[in-house]
């Protein structure tokens, strides 16, 4: 019985055994399949749910976890955050960038693994980077232009940790292109103040070069020897040593931008209705012609603007006039401006006679409908437009026309014309033939024709401008100045001074004192400065409106300003006998005054022509005899002639310069403009006078002692005048008018030169 227990138990240990060792693979397995990727089944194994249905749930028992893999999804890997340090922290690192030449940098250094790092400079934050697992970080920042410019590394997380900061850097960034579409030329962009710009066409080797203003701005005009097209620019600025920089520092170039190149004069417009010779018996005119699709056109009346109007794409356009029109015979003329910004010739007179007395509303906005035939009243306009009625009374039963047209001014109602003879609420407050002030009569900055028709220095500057101003001026040499100078020679001494009685020299000598014979200078110059501004504004045209007190106060300063350049050039000639010069009103200077006047009015020329000073110095006569005679020699020498015409010569071409930069808009920049016109028409004018050889002129000082310096002077001053005279509006002197002149100067001469030889006088000069 032992034996057989025995033998039980071993076959029962052995069986134990064989079971543990089938049990311990699978668990392997098990564990084994729980370290690799699960593959999703998509329903539940039958034994499990089987097992499921067959035992219930034990509300009390806890459910057993099931276990979250640890190791890597396929697919999705497992994100880390970023590098971390096991060392201590260090200081950050930035390495030197050198001169930067562009907009955008790079910085790079070293740093704590995972911390952040600021670079700044001047309190300001360029880039931040994150310090990589092999301990270096780089970053990509924009800068500004400046000299000497420090960048300093931080490490955000510790700052206590210290400042790195580079060498000392010298920022140029490049400059910025601002110019879009179409230009005449001119192209402007932003840049760094006190840097010079460089303007680079591509395809060819035309570089232009500019000074950035303290503002920023820039601009610069491309030259003619680039052709009308589609061009490609691009911009560089380069600072100096002057704003800091410690050698001279050019950027690179800025991004290309495309223009179309238009310098093409547009043909002037066609003034199609009014007809010329037509009677306006209503306001407001309505005016229609022909000229360049998108073109802006300008209708003027007597030389004053009415009305704009847009071109459209057939061609046409149509605009109404605003504001009073005075009854009589008016010339309506029209300009044509394309979008580029060319402008072109004025076109044909269309004259008219204007029977209409009413003063039209200046309300601006959007045409309303038309008026009630019937009722006499228009139709009222929406909110900030007007209503068009023309404000002219209707007489009992009929209406005035009450057609909307838009034009300038402040927004309003606006109504239409009234029945029953009552005046129209839309009229003017002055009544008939009252001043509009509300329209172009008050508007400071509007453009009068005493600039209209100067140009520029940009759009005059051609070949064909110097070889026209050459010839002219090598013409009037020629066949004027010369001529007269023969003439003068001739008759010098001969005949007695025809304004002698205007200047108090008929009475006795013991009926009067030396101080009789000259007036104070205050009295002399005030009077002179009367005289130029008097016939500047006759010949040019003014009205009762705030434009022309606008011209007549720049006038009246511009022609202060060439007397002022005339009393100080002589004495300063005079050196440390200036105080014996004085001053006078020159009677031949008065008369080339008038006698421009007269031709600016009589040939309705634009430019005008202007005298803008009328004062010579002169001798002091209440000084003595022998005080009175090195005075006299002073005034009639040769260094004061040239010092009087440098001068002038000086101030008219200041005066073009700044007519040419600055801009029309606001009413102080339009009187900058009339002043400096002053200064160019009135100088050269002037000067031209001053050419003829009239006694006390700078030509008789100059054409018997220095006569090189002469013919210079009268060729430069006759072909900057006629350069001025060239722009492509307005009306200029005709050329009849020269070749008379030439022919009346040349048989001048030839008849004093006869009349010498037969009374065997010499011939001077």
């Amino acid at each position: 019985m032992v034996l057989v227990a025995l033998g039980l138990s071993a076959g029962l240990v052995l069986s134990a055994g064989l079971v543990g060792l089938a049990v311990a693979p699978a668990g392997a397995v098990a564990a084994s399949g729980a370290s690799e990727t699960p593959v999703p089944s998509t329903s539940p194994a039958p034994a499990a749910r089987t097992l499921a249905e067959e035992s219930p749930a034990d509300p009390t028992a806890s459910p057993t976890p099931t276990p979250t893999p640890t190791g890597p999804v396929y697919g999705h890997p497992t994100p880390t955050g970023p590098p971390t340090s096991s060392g201590p922290s260090v200081v950050p690192s930035i390495a030197d960038p050198g001169d930067i030449t562009t907009a955008t940098a790079r910085f790079h250094g070293t740093g704590t693994i995972g911390h952040r790092v600021q670079v700044a400079t001047g309190g300001r934050t360029v880039c931040t980077a994150t310090v990589r697992s092999d301990g270096t970080w780089s970053c990509l920042g924009t800068v500004t232009s400046g000299p000497q410019q420090v960048f300093t590394a931080v490490d955000e997380q510790e700052p206590l940790l210290g400042t790195a900061e580079t060498p000392a850097s010298d920022v140029v960034t490049p400059p910025t292109v601002a110019s879009r579409g179409t230009t005449t030329g001119a192209v402007a962009g932003d840049g760094r103040p006190g840097a010079s710009v460089t303007v680079s066409v591509a395809g060819s080797t035309v570089q232009t070069d500019a000074i950035v203003g303290r503002d920023g701005r820039w601009v610069v005009s491309l030259p003619r020897t680039v052709g009308d097209g589609t061009v490609t620019v691009s911009a560089t600025q380069t600072a100096s040593t002057a704003a800091g920089y410690r050698s001279d520092l050019r950027s690179a170039s800025s991004a290309s931008v495309s223009l179309t190149l238009d310098r093409s004069v547009p043909a002037a417009p066609r003034i199609t209705t009014p007809r010329p010779g037509a009677r306006v018996s209503a306001l407001p005119i309505r005016v229609s012609g022909t000229g360049a699709s998108d073109a802006v056109v300008t209708v003027y009346v007597d030389h004053a603007p009415v009305c704009t109007a847009d071109v459209g794409a057939s061609g046409r356009w149509t605009c109404a006039t605003r504001g009073s029109i005075d009854p009589g015979s008016r010339v309506l003329t029209a300009v044509q401006r394309d979008p580029a910004g060319n402008t072109s010739r004025a076109s044909a007179d269309t004259r008219v006679l204007v029977t209409a007395t009413a003063v039209l509303p200046t309300a601006q906005g959007t045409p309303s409908g038309t008026a009630d035939a019937s009722s006499g009243a228009g139709a009222p306009a929406a909110s900030g437009s007007t209503g068009g009625g023309s404000g002219v009374p209707g007489g009992s039963g009929s209406a005035a026309d009450g057609d909307g047209h838009d034009v300038d001014g402040p927004g309003g109602v606006g109504s239409g014309g009234s029945s029953g003879g009552a005046p129209s609420p839309g009229a003017t407050a002055g009544g008939p033939g009252g001043i509009d002030w509300s329209g172009p009569a008050g508007d400071w900055s509007a453009r009068t024709s005493f600039d209209t028709a100067v140009p520029t220095i940009q759009a005059v500057f051609a070949w064909r401008t110097v070889f026209l101003a050459t010839g002219v001026a090598a013409g009037f040499l020629v066949l004027i100045a010369a001529p007269l100078a023969v003439v003068a020679g001739v008759v010098r001494g001969r005949f007695r001074a025809p304004f002698a009685g205007l200047l108090g020299r008929n009475r006795p000598r013991d009926a009067r004192s030396r101080a009789d014979d000259v007036l104070p200078v205050w009295l002399s110059v005030g009077g002179a400065i009367t005289i130029s501004t008097l016939c500047t504004l006759l010949g040019a045209g003014v009205s009762l409106e705030a434009r022309y007190v606008r011209l007549a106060i720049a006038v009246a300063v511009g022609s202060g300003v060439l007397t002022a350049a005339v009393v100080v050039a002589s004495r300063w000639a005079a050196g440390t006998e200036r105080h014996l010069v004085g001053f006078r009103v020159s009677p031949w200077l008065v008369l080339a005054a008038l006698v421009a006047c007269a031709a600016t009015r009589a040939g309705d020329l634009s430019p005008a022509l202007v005298v803008g000073t009328v004062l010579v110095p002169t001798a002091r006569v209440d000084l003595g005899t022998g005080p009175m005679r090195l005075g006299s020699a002073a005034v009639a020498g040769t260094r004061s002639a040239t010092w009087r015409a440098g001068a002038l010569l000086v101030l008219a071409v200041a005066g073009w310069v700044v007519h040419s930069l600055v801009p029309r808009g606001g009413a102080w920049t339009s009187a900058v403009s009339d002043v400096a016109i002053t200064l160019c028409l009135g100088g050269l004018g002037a000067l031209v006078a001053a050419l003829l050889p009239a006694p006390g002129s700078v030509a008789a000082s100059m054409v018997t002692t220095a006569r090189g310096r002469y013919a210079a002077l009268t060729v430069v001053t006759v072909a900057l005048a006629t350069a001025v005279s060239s722009g492509t509006t307005g009306t200029h002197v005709p050329p009849a008018t020269l070749v008379v002149a030439s022919v009346v100067c040349t048989a001048a001469a030839v008849t004093a030169l006869v009349w010498s030889r037969r009374t065997g006088a010499p011939a001077g000069a």
